[in-house]
């Protein structure tokens, strides 16, 4: 059996310049928590804030990933087990290492208040909203037909 040399085709190239972008989004978001933390509350609360917002990032990124055509809010995500029980896991995580103080004391985290958590919360929502719009984009411009008119008939 002859073997027949293909061209390796490479997953990263196609997806890298997205990659890039979501990785931009949840830089600036992050570090845009740990400035304006810093400014609000000081370093300890600033760190963990942003901590716990890169890891909501990454946490929000794992279900926006899990099917990169399907939106979040189509319900096909409720039946993947593994991932759910992961991410609920993960958001375990990073509660408990933002609330409870033998990690506190571990990890050089704070208690958060709940304006607090809800800033660390709504920034990398935003990630799902760009992703969700991406998707819908791109669903769009495959379900429209690239057919060219007709002449019309003299």
């Amino acid at each position: 059996c002859a073997s027949v040399a293909r061209k390796p085709v490479y997953m990263l190239q196609s997806i890298s310049p997205r990659l890039v972008f979501v990785g931009l989004v949840m830089a600036a978001g992050t570090l845009g928590v740990l400035a304006w933390g810093s400014n609000q509350y000081g370093d300890v609360v600033a760190r963990t804030m942003g901590m716990t917002t890169f890891a909501l990032f990454r946490l929000f990124s794992s279900l926006e990933t899990a099917d990169e055509d399907e939106s979040l809010f189509s319900g096909s995500i409720l039946g993947n087990r593994p991932l759910l029980l992961a991410t609920g896991l993960s958001a375990l995580t990073i509660l408990l290492a933002v609330e409870f103080g033998f990690l506190q004391r571990l990890l050089g985290t704070t208690s958060l208040t709940v304006e607090q958590w809800v800033i660390c919360i709504a920034v990398p929502l935003s990630l799902v909203v760009v992703e969700e719009m991406r998707k819908l984009l791109r669903t769009r411009g495959r379900a429209e037909p690239s057919t060219v008119p007709a002449p019309a008939a003299a």
